[in-house]
């Protein structure tokens, strides 16, 4: 069997697993998927023919300005493009060595698009696609990662080799020339106003909190009457894996003169990190935060001592919003929903720069939103299916979901 014959031009071939459609119009539709797999319609969906792609790769996503002019992109970061609707595509290049997956891509108009993916990896051309632009996320010396750089990297970064930030962004999308969003894993979600210039970074708004946990004065040991406020902290933790959480030991003026230095506020959130630890909760989700820096050269330890001071010996709990997001629509510049891991599933009605939870009632993954006239729905893991009349407020299942 010649490579072409392999991927020659038929019926749609049921064993190919798609993961992306996009649509111009009602009759123009195209879907790509597993093994260079894509397909078009052209009268609605009512008959479907696979397309040749000349490629073997993993198609994560597909996306169409118009009748004609589309991209797709996938595995190993490879872009093909269109100007005949798909009769045939060329390959493009994206300037990054070694190649990323690249995980979603939106056509603004035949010649401007925006690819997404991972290790940072953001993607801009103006001229269809004959050259594109890296403008993906980079490690600078403020980024809280750099201080964990090794020394060869460090060798590098000194040398003016870029470094990529370690984040996947799963999916990118514009409403008009200037206006667009991306969301990816950890909660990252970013928002543009001019045409990605620029990118702002969108806050989800928390519905979780934790009082401070207090100690007895001079103790390090968790009081065991404060117990049970950790057990109901690590329950809440269990049922939204989505969360993470920064602890930061406070100490009283009394302390540090008796002690003569911040070790103390840093021993019990030692303490608070095990206890979460023994009741099921990863170590990947507790950071401590502003711990008493061991080598002290430089740092002005007077001021640092300041930070950590407190009128009760305590322990400062911050919860930070971390879910993995996978898809991310808008249906007017200000409407947006963000579908995500977990059965998370977010709302913006102020055009992505606040973001909410909405109640979807599942715990299944989320992979796909869209605003269907009055209503919101959305797709998911094992088949689930669920939709929204009132903007949001409850949800319910929709037709013969199996899904919880």
């Amino acid at each position: 069997e010649s490579y072409e014959e392999k991927y020659a031009e038929g019926a749609i071939d049921l064993p190919d697993d798609l993961y992306a459609v996009t649509a111009i119009g009602t009759e123009h539709m195209w879907a790509g998927g597993y093994f260079g797999a894509i397909y078009r319609t052209t009268d609605g969906g009512k008959s479907w023919r696979k397309l040749n792609s000349l490629t073997d790769q993993s198609i994560y996503d597909i996306d169409f300005a118009d009748e004609k002019n589309g991209w797709a992109v996938g595995r190993r970061g490879f872009v093909i493009h269109t100007t005949d609707g798909g009769d045939t595509w060329e390959p493009q290049v994206i300037p990054r060595k070694p190649a990323q997956h690249l995980f979603a891509i939106t056509a603004i108009d035949s010649n401007t698009a925006w690819a997404v993916g991972d290790w940072g990896g953001r993607y801009f051309t103006a001229d269809a696609g004959k050259t594109w632009q890296d403008r993906s996320f980079l490690l600078t010396e403020d980024h809280p990662s750099f201080k964990y750089l090794s020394d060869d990297e460090l060798e590098a970064f000194e040398r003016g080799d870029k470094l990529y930030d370690d984040i996947f962004l799963n999916d990118v999308f514009f409403v008009d020339q200037k206006l667009g969003w991306m969301a990816g894993e950890y909660g990252h979600i970013y928002r543009t106003e001019d045409g990605g210039e620029t990118w702002a970074r969108g806050q989800i708004v928390g519905t979780v909190s934790f009082d401070e946990i207090v100690f007895p004065q001079g103790e390090k040991k968790v009081p065991k009457e404060r117990w049970e406020q950790i057990f109901a902290a690590t329950k809440v933790l269990e049922q939204k894996p989505y969360l993470r959480i920064e602890l930061e030991g406070l100490i009283t003026a009394k302390e540090l003169r008796e002690r003569g230095d911040t070790f103390l506020a840093d021993e019990r959130a030692d303490e608070i990190q095990k206890f979460l630890e023994n009741e099921g909760i990863n170590q990947d989700r507790i950071k401590i935060k502003n711990a008493t820096p061991l080598d002290q050269e430089g740092v002005d330890m007077k001021a640092f001592a300041d930070r950590k001071l407190s009128p009760v010996p305590a322990l400062r709990i911050q919860v930070i919003e971390t879910p993995f997001l996978f898809d991310v629509k808008f249906k007017d510049p200000d409407n947006g929903l963000i579908a995500g891991l977990g059965g998370v599933l977010l709302r913006s009605s102020d055009g992505g720069r606040t973001w909410n939870y909405l109640p979807s009632g599942s715990k299944q993954a989320l992979f796909s939103g869209v605003f269907a006239e009055s209503n919101l729905v959305v797709v998911g893991e094992k088949g689930v299916r669920r939709i929204s009349d009132d903007d949001g407020a409850t949800f319910s299942r929709l037709g013969d979901e199996d899904g919880k």
